[in-house]
């Protein structure tokens, strides 16, 4: 609800119509990995205008911000608040000639994603705050 809420004041920032049609798409948003391509998608906007967006949201209390590493078959190994807090090396696996085989890389070789997820913190104090 807090979510629904949070871009319902968005749109009334954007033109007439920017979410129209898009609602369907806000539902299968996952609220605990909120990436800025989603929202740019979802919102219609440029990938600058997603990240305002969100890092507003995160000012706001609606959102927190991660970073998540990305072995190179796509999978994510792990995620912080902080990129400082990572770990140094993260397990991911490596194909060779059909096989999979687990392998520990260097944190700092790997890309990193930054994504948001929906403050449930912020939910909590919303709903005991604000009338029913």
């Amino acid at each position: 609800m807090l979510f629904q809420r949070f871009f319902e004041k968005i749109s009334s920032l954007l033109p007439d119509g920017a979410l129209t049609g898009n609602t369907e798409a806000l539902a299968r948003l996952n609220p605990d990995k909120i990436y800025l391509e989603n929202v740019r998608s979802v919102l219609g906007v440029s990938s600058k205008s997603a990240k305002r967006i969100c890092d507003t949201a995160v000012r706001q209390g609606f959102f927190r911000k991660y970073v998540e590493v990305v072995c190179p078959d796509g999978a994510a190994a792990a995620s912080a608040q902080f990129e400082k807090d990572l770990p140094e090396t993260v397990r991911c696996w490596k194909e060779e000639g059909g096989n999979y085989e687990e392998v520990y890389i260097p944190t700092r070789e790997l890309s990193k994603t930054v994504f948001y997820c929906l403050n449930d913190e912020a939910a909590s104090q919303k709903s005991h705050t604000e009338p029913a």
